[in-house]
């Protein structure tokens, strides 16, 4: 079944990443991926909702920098060593289209789609309204996807990454609901 698993995994990279994409779709996921700096940004973004934004989003802009942190270390340093699964770009595979440098380490789970999914769903559960809550959940899943694009992972990798994000900011989200506010806990309803 694992090995069913893998191969399915491999034909839909070969789909989505051996196409002749235009150039400008190329140029746009380079763009969205880029390690450099991406933390960085979230970070003053964080920042940045804390000194303009009402207080439960000033607090959820904080414990936002906290989730990411957890996020990156426990998928980069604590799950990609557990599973051990090779890169696409570093194994060889006919067809690879490498945008970027591929970097070292493991593939499984994508990082930045783990980082991306604890952003957006926790962001995502913070907005009152589905015109704040849209562009969060697409521009996250396009950075997630971005990774399967230029050739540095797999698409269950991304997939993985995505909901274990996904999964720890939801965690998150109810043991803050259940500290007291005074503490630093979200208030319960939404735009907390």
């Amino acid at each position: 079944m694992i090995a069913a698993l893998l191969d399915a995994d491999r034909a839909l990279f070969a789909l989505l990443n051996g196409q002749d994409w235009p150039g400008w779709m190329d140029a746009f996921f380079v763009f969205i991926t880029e390690d450099e700096g991406l933390a960085l940004r979230l970070i003053v973004l964080a920042l940045f909702a804390f000194l303009v934004a009402r207080r439960p989003t000033r607090r959820r802009a904080l414990w936002l920098i906290l989730l990411l942190a957890l996020s990156d270390f426990l998928n980069s340093s604590v799950l990609k060593d557990l599973f051990g699964r090779a890169r696409p770009c570093h194994d060889p595979l006919e067809g690879l289209r490498l945008l970027v440098d591929c970097g070292p380490g493991f593939s499984f789970p994508s990082s930045h789609a783990a980082n991306m999914g604890a952003v957006g769903i926790f962001l995502f559960r913070g907005m009152e309204s589905w015109r704040g809550r849209a562009p969060v959940l697409l521009l996250t899943i396009l950075v997630a996807y971005s990774r399967v694009h230029v050739g540095v992972h797999w698409p269950l990798d991304v997939a993985a990454g995505y909901l274990f994000g996904g999964l720890l900011a939801l965690a998150l989200e109810t043991g803050l609901r259940r500290l007291p506010t005074r503490y630093g806990g979200l208030p319960s309803g939404r735009g907390a």
